[in-house]
């Protein structure tokens, strides 16, 4: 049986997070399905730019598509994912807040 790293399989899932669109596109899916055009248009960029990033995301499980006519429509295919998303906006908020006191502490004291 082959040995399979838990931490190399995580850290291929993060990769195909780690780009600001891909995250864009999750974020605006939640918990609805969309077709390209539909991303294209929520997103102002170009089909091919949001076709890349799409399969992307489907080859790493975090999307699945589902044709329907003409159109494949998107959704998230992880059900927690947009939980986790909330507690990265909740830690950057923290951090952001945090900075933000730091920052006025050290204007304050150059006074």
């Amino acid at each position: 049986m082959q040995y399979v790293d838990i931490f190399e399989l995580k850290s291929d899932f993060m990769r195909a997070l780690a780009h600001p669109l891909r995250v864009q596109i999750v974020e605006i899916l939640g918990d609805k399905s969309m077709s390209v055009s539909e991303i294209c248009e929520n997103l102002n960029k170009e089909q091919a730019t949001i076709s890349k990033h799409l399969s992307v995301l489907k080859s790493a499980g975090i999307l699945k598509g589902e044709k329907s006519g003409l159109h494949v429509f998107y959704s998230v295919d992880i059900c927690c994912l947009p939980n986790f998303l909330e507690c990265i906006n909740r830690i950057l908020e923290e951090k952001i807040t945090k900075n933000s006191k730091n920052a006025r502490s050290i204007i304050k004291n150059l006074r």
